[in-house]
């Protein structure tokens, strides 16, 4: 009888250590990851762990199997509900929880996680990849606190702010923004920047040459508020960029100038009332006034005292006019041409000017200056100037009867 020889089975033979091999080489990726690593059954417990997780929970692989998962966590409903999600929906990603280590220190984690399944397709757990992300909630933490910072600092600012797309609307503002519009930050973001004032087409201007030349400085504007009050501001503007350098916006800040140009206003109209007490014109007699000068002339001055003149010589019907010059400490080329031209507007009124407090120093540099004033009558004082005026009125000043009394004839 021939006895039949079974063949061998070497695929068989060879298929546990080639399945080993396979298990040890996914297992050592398991443990070479960095991100804690755990499986999960549908009743909650542990199933298995690798290394990363026992570092991130302080506790060994055998202390850990078999456990309920949500233990670890500082909101241990929360993270049942998390791998329930799985369960339920297959997969959930960057899921938030914070695993509490057994000294007592909280890492947070991002959690990605999905379901696995037997051979057969049926689900039997859940894996889940637990990704640190403490460094980068410190790093949010740091940024936060710093954004915190600069808005309380915008926020502090008396000045109102805001920043401008490049539409014109208005993107972000300030609380001293509201104060100023009398809107809320509600209201005002996405408007029209240019609406808030009294020249919109002004403000817009504006704008638009920070966008084109990259700042401006001291632009002058007037906000108006719904209350009808006006405020007379400054804005100094520039534009701001992205992080790749794009220009995004334009960052302004007004600067509340309503005191000062009030401030600007009453000096303005105190050297006005200097200027005239120091220009006074005054009728001395029937048909002679005179004008004393005290300190430097200057166009505006001329100005003012060439009016001032002419005004009171048309009043008055006054055909002579002294112009005394006694107080005018310098004579220089400009103020001898002031000096000129004023005397050359009394005599277009046809009245005759005589030149009066001309000093032998005064003399000299109208001569060095080469000043002509050879049609014009010059006296060294105020009564020898007055004597002038009488003789060309015609007028003779003889005594009285009485002492220290004068009386004047014709």
């Amino acid at each position: 009888m021939k006895t039949s020889q079974k063949p061998s089975n070497r695929s068989g033979q060879n298929a546990a250590p080639g399945n080993e091999a396979a298990s040890a080489y996914n297992r050592s990726l398991i443990e070479a990851s960095l991100d804690a690593m755990v499986t999960i059954g549908p009743d909650g417990r542990i199933t298995d762990v690798n290394g990363a997780t026992e570092s991130v929970t302080g506790r060994s692989r055998t202390e850990l199997i078999g456990t309920d998962f949500s233990g670890y966590f500082t909101e241990p409903a929360k993270a049942a509900a998390g791998y329930q999600r799985v369960f339920r929906d297959g997969q959930v990603r960057d899921y938030p929880l914070e695993i509490r280590h057994s000294d007592g220190h909280v890492t947070s984690v991002l959690y990605n996680a999905s379901v696995y399944k037997d051979a057969e397709g049926k689900v039997i757990g859940v894996f889940a990849a637990a990704r640190d992300i403490t460094e980068r909630k410190e790093a949010e933490a740091l940024l936060a606190k710093a954004s915190a910072y600069t808005r309380s600092l915008i926020e502090a600012s008396i000045d109102p702010l805001v920043t401008i797309g490049p539409d014109g609307k208005v993107t972000d503002i300030n609380a001293a923004t509201e104060i100023a519009t009398g809107y809320p930050r509600s209201e005002l973001i996405g408007t029209d920047f240019a609406g808030y004032f009294t020249d919109p087409a002004k403000a817009r201007a504006g704008y638009q040459q920070v966008f084109r030349d990259g700042q401006v400085r001291d632009y002058p504007l007037e906000m108006r508020h719904p209350s009808g009050k006006v405020t007379s501001v400054l804005f100094n503007a520039s534009v701001y960029k992205d992080a790749e350098g794009k220009v995004i916006g334009v960052f302004a800040a007004a600067r509340d100038i309503t005191e000062r140009k009030e401030s600007e206003a009453r000096i303005k109209q105190q050297a006005n009332e200097i200027l005239e007490l120091s220009t006074p014109v005054m009728q001395v007699w029937k048909g002679v006034v005179v004008a004393p000068l005290i300190g430097s002339l200057d166009s505006s001055r001329t100005q003012q005292f060439m009016e001032r003149l002419l005004s009171r010589i048309v009043e008055t019907n006054s055909p002579v006019a002294l112009v005394d010059i006694m107080g005018v400490p310098t004579i220089d080329t400009q103020t001898a041409q002031h000096l000129i031209e004023a005397i050359s507007a009394v005599k277009l009124l046809g009245s005759q000017v005589v030149l009066t407090g001309v000093r032998p120093a005064i003399a000299q540099t109208l001569v060095h200056l080469g000043v002509n004033l050879s049609d014009i009558s010059t006296r060294s004082s105020l009564a020898a100037g007055l004597q002038v005026a009488f003789t060309k009125l015609e007028l003779e000043v003889v005594k009285k009867s009485q002492p220290g009394r004068a009386e004047t004839k014709p």
